[in-house]
């Protein structure tokens, strides 16, 4: 079998000890499917805006970041990565995500842009108020840029949301309806090359907190998802562009009432591995040879 050779781009700064055992999964997976990469870390690959890279290129990044701009460098380089710098952008602003599965008729929860706040400038929280006449109370406030749930609020009242959106300051956020039947509860639905191989359904780690996300204590089992799920879930991937995501579906009152509610550009296999017995990054790799191999 031909080896191909590539990187593995990650975070310079973020590094917990966690993402180390998924470092070893990822580099694993690859050597089982003929593709090796060295590892290296956002600032040890410098790349030049306008300039020729000198050294031989890869044949692919797979970009395990959300540092945008050096994604959009190299693959103005000529550099193929996984997942692609658009597709990338798109998954880590909730606020695009929103925008685009919408604009794919995909179902989300209503969701409200709040207005832009320059640095300096405090927030209204008569925007929240404004919101929730529509949406209603509880009212979900989002950082539109976040991981693992840390950004994303619920507010009972306005007072509780002056306290959030003070607490956010500057950074974009968005009202999002409470959808009150998936409170605590969500599912989690790996996609690899337009295909789904595995969910895992989630549950909060008290009856009090409404998000489900396992890196705030939540749990999960593994379960067979219905046809309009797995097609949600293929859908919203494919609406922004990834080879591989992380979908993240709300439940409604009955089997058809579904809503994407983000998308993971660079999810967490471990969790899935553990609940669902099945390695997604085996289905990324091969995946990524089969594009190298039809791009040839």
């Amino acid at each position: 079998m031909e080896i191909y050779n590539g990187w593995l781009i990650v975070n310079s700064y973020y590094n917990p000890a966690k993402f180390n055992s998924l470092y070893r999964v990822l580099e694993d997976s690859a050597e089982k499917a003929g593709l090796h990469f060295s590892k290296w870390t956002s600032d040890q690959r410098p790349t030049i805006v306008g300039s020729q890279a000198k050294e031989p290129k890869p044949s692919f990044v797979l970009f395990w970041d959300k540092d945008i701009q050096l994604a959009k460098t190299m693959e103005l380089s000529g550099l193929h990565l996984f997942n692609s710098a658009n597709a990338i952008a798109l998954a880590d602003d909730k606020m695009e995500t929103a925008l685009k599965l919408a604009a794919a008729g995909i179902p989300i929860p209503d969701t409200i842009p709040a207005p832009t706040c320059f640095p300096g400038c405090k927030r209204n929280p008569d925007s929240a108020e404004r919101a929730a006449k529509i949406l209603g109370w509880p009212l979900v406030i989002k950082e539109n840029k976040g991981s693992f749930g840390a950004q994303v609020y619920l507010a009972k009242d306005k007072a509780e949301a002056a306290r959030i959106l003070t607490h956010i300051g500057e950074h974009d956020c968005q009202f999002q309806r409470f959808i009150r039947d998936s409170s605590g509860k969500d599912l989690r639905v790996t996609v690899v090359g337009g295909k789904a191989i595995c969910a895992m359904e989630r549950h909060a780690a008290s009856p009090t907190e409404f998000r489900s996300n396992i890196g705030a204590g939540g749990t999960a089992t593994a379960r067979v998802i219905s046809p309009l799920e797995e097609k949600l879930a293929v859908d919203a991937a494919a609406a922004l562009g990834l080879d591989f995501a992380g979908v993240d579906i709300l439940m409604g009152r009955t089997p058809e009432e579904r809503y994407v509610c983000e998308v993971n550009s660079n999810p967490q296999l471990q969790s899935t591995i553990d609940t669902c017995g099945i390695n997604p990054a085996t289905n990324i790799m091969w995946h990524i040879r089969s594009q190298i191999k039809s791009a040839e």
